[in-house]
């Protein structure tokens, strides 16, 4: 997206000019380098100079000139064509009314001349009074403009007495005037810009906005091209409010797909007079196909930081906000991971309670058959160490061995049973007292369970215009799970893998699956149409853990799931995920959602979310390019349990071939801001970020 993307295509049919051509002219004849037909051809002996008149065509090293009439000195040899001249080398045209070239010393010039990329290079028009060639990679030109809209009535171009362009680098001008249509709006005494096709370090557009929080904002950006696998944008951030902020970020990537970016954000905050900002970090390091490496930094100065300058939807209500480190390597049958990671927590009244886990290494086996036996074994371990400011700390290794047994049922009978162990130690310190936990401990806490699964499936002809047939199966299941009850208070409470739920549960399952094979000419597509679950549990002992209730007491039948997904067409989802109180005869929690997307720039989503006691909001999002030039685009969400609008945000763009104009609301509790952004397409699109 550098300000003014490259011009070397442009001016390429300058540059080839060759240095050295075969002296000779003739009618429809060949004389090395260069090739010259016309209508006649007449040659001057006396002086060598051979005259041609009428549909005049030269050929020199892939270019082709067009004019009405051309002369061509052998002696001196210098070219001239005059009247409608037109030069073309890989799609780019060039027009003038009068092009001159000296082969000695390689300098050409091309009079009242507009040159035109080809198509899909950016569609430039670069006019000038005069068209200097100096040499193979620098070229003066006068009076020009610049603009990738059609001629001869551009929405808007540059203009300047004179830009010095090195095809290799820049083009430098001096009073530069930026019009729209004929009306100029801005005056810049000097300016440089890129003229290569790659990418190029240069200023951006700038983004201007009003917040009742900011004030008035100005963002300058500018983007650095530091490497073709490195790259950086810095900002200028400035806000009548509250000051003038710095940021950055930094782009890279390495072998075998490894990358990573780097950015912070720094401000001195004139309304709470000190400093702010934000570190943010990311990496993905691939150092083969089964060892990986990843990491997330994400710190801010303070609390609430992100709620006064957080741009991203989300960030300004965040509950948190973590710094991760994650290491996996893998084997056939083995999978060992390393995490770590520190999180503020921005609800608490401050860090000192919350748990940081530095690190947490474990070790995971999947199911691995034992001899030829029906007997499986499979295992997860790990051992972790957690900190916090104000509480237990210590480290806690736990284990989870496990056999399972595969029958041998009829085949359409799945069936298993798995018996295991989990064996818990620890190492505590910073123990309050009384709280009757003590420094060093562990336990063995068994787990047995059973899963019997079949599937019934039958075939569906259709034969209509695409859909030809269907398929449904059912997967019935039931499963058991039991763990015994013991007293785990005397453990830390570090998370819930520190009290394991006391359980003798059964559950039951019902899996729908509906799937269609499309017939469209030549080509067979199997697609799935809907996916329906129902699901339930229920407690022999009558106590339980499930996600919402954590841990319910003397109500042994759990909440009555339904999961499903059904596609009415490729672009039409329709989701839900509700579960339903049987002992209170009421819904606990449920998320309907509805999404359409056309792949053409219409799209629109509508989901609901309540979770009894917790939350309910509505969330929707719409983006619609039916009106064009314009789009427009609109995403809300509205709670229900602290009435009014979480956020709000309005988008409209007015697109025309050659520029755009985007305009964004975004309305928050406390907050409303306004941006405006400007494309000057070919100009300030592309190559940047």
């Amino acid at each position: 997206m550098t300000l003014l993307r490259p011009l070397l295509v442009l001016l390429a049919c300058l540059a080839m000019t060759p240095a050295a051509v075969s002296h000779g002219a003739g009618d429809a004849s060949g004389t090395g380098d260069i090739t010259i037909n016309a209508d006649s051809m007449n040659h001057d002996p006396a002086e060598d100079i051979f005259t041609a008149n009428g549909h005049v065509v030269v050929h020199w090293e892939g270019m082709t000139l067009n004019s009405d009439q051309a002369t061509y000195g052998r002696k001196d040899g210098r070219l001239v064509a005059t009247g409608n001249v037109v030069m073309t080398k890989d799609d780019n045209v060039m027009r003038g009314t009068r092009f001159s070239f000296d082969v000695a010393t390689g300098k050409g010039e091309l009079e009242n001349g507009t040159m035109v990329s080809a198509p899909g290079q950016g569609n430039f028009t670069f006019s000038g009074k005069k068209i200097t060639r100096v040499d193979d990679n620098n070229l003066v030109l006068d009076k020009t403009e610049l603009t990738t809209c059609d001629l001869p009535d551009p929405s808007w171009k540059f203009g300047a007495e004179e830009l010095k362009v090195n095809l290799l680098g820049y083009a430098i001008g001096k009073n530069i005037i930026f019009y729209v249509q004929d009306v100029p709006v801005l005056y810049l005494p000097w300016a440089a810009f890129p003229v290569v096709r790659d990418r190029r370090s240069g200023l951006l557009f700038p983004r201007l906005g009003y917040s009742n929080t900011r004030g008035a904002e100005v963002d300058i950006p500018f983007y650095w091209a530091i490497a073709p696998n490195q790259d950086a944008t810095l900002d200028l951030d400035i806000q009548t409010t509250r000051g003038v902020g710095i940021g950055g970020e930094y782009r890279y990537a390495r072998k075998r797909g490894s990358e990573g970016s780097a950015g912070g954000y720094l401000i001195y905050d004139l309304r709470d007079d000190h400093w702010r900002g934000q570190i943010t970090q990311s990496h993905k390091e691939i150092f083969s196909p089964d060892m990986n490496l990843r990491m997330a930094i994400n710190e801010t100065s303070d609390r609430t930081f992100l709620s006064d300058f957080g741009e991203r939807s989300g960030d300004y209500n965040r509950q948190s906000n973590d710094s991760t480190v994650n290491f996996l390597k893998t084997w056939q049958n083995n999978a060992l991971t390393v995490y770590m990671r520190n999180s503020q927590d921005y609800y608490a009244q401050d860090n000192s309670h919350t748990l940081q886990t530095l690190p947490e290494i474990s070790l995971a086996t999947v199911r691995q058959q034992i001899a030829s036996t029906p007997l499986y074994f499979d295992m997860d371990a790990s051992a972790a160490n957690f900190y916090q400011s104000d509480g237990p700390t210590g480290q806690r290794l736990q284990t989870f061995p496990r056999l399972t047994l595969v029958t041998t049922l009829p085949e359409y009978i799945n069936a298993t049973a798995f018996a295991g162990v989990h064996l818990r130690a620890y190492g505590n310190d910073n123990i309050p007292a009384g709280s009757g936990i003590r420094s060093s401990d562990g336990d063995l806490v068994p787990e047995v369970g059973a899963r019997v699964s079949t599937s019934l499936s039958r075939v569906y002809t259709v034969n209509g215009d695409n859909l030809k047939k269907l398929r449904h199966e059912l997967v019935p299941e039931v499963s058991y799970g039991y763990t015994p009850n013991q007293d785990q208070t005397r453990h830390p409470f570090y998370d819930y893998g520190d009290r394991l739920a006391w359980q003798n549960m059964a559950t039951y399952s019902l899996t729908s699956h509906l799937g269609g094979k499309y017939q469209n000419g030549e080509t067979t597509e199997y697609r799935d149409l809907m996916r329906v679950k129902l699901s339930q549990s229920y407690s022999f002992e009558g106590t339980r853990r499930d996600l919402l209730t954590l841990v319910d007491a003397n109500r042994p039948w759990t909440d009555v799931i339904l999961e499903s997904d059904t596609w009415l067409t490729p672009k039409f989802r329709l989701t839900l995920d509700g579960r339903y109180n049987v002992h209170d005869g009421r819904i606990s929690s449920v998320d309907p959602g509805v999404e359409f997307d056309d792949k053409r720039g219409n799209a629109v989503g509508v989901s609901y979310r309540m979770s009894r006691n917790e939350v309910e909001y509505l969330e929707g999002r719409l983006s619609t390019k039916v009106f064009r030039p314009w789009t427009f685009g609109y995403t809300t969400r509205y709670s229900f349990d602290r009435p009014g609008i979480l956020e709000s945000v309005y988008s409209v763009e007015y697109q025309q071939k050659c520029w755009s104009i985007n305009l964004a609301l975004v309305d928050r509790p406390g907050n409303t801001a306004f941006h405006v952004s400007f494309t000057l397409a070919g100009l300030t699109s592309g190559g940047a970020r």
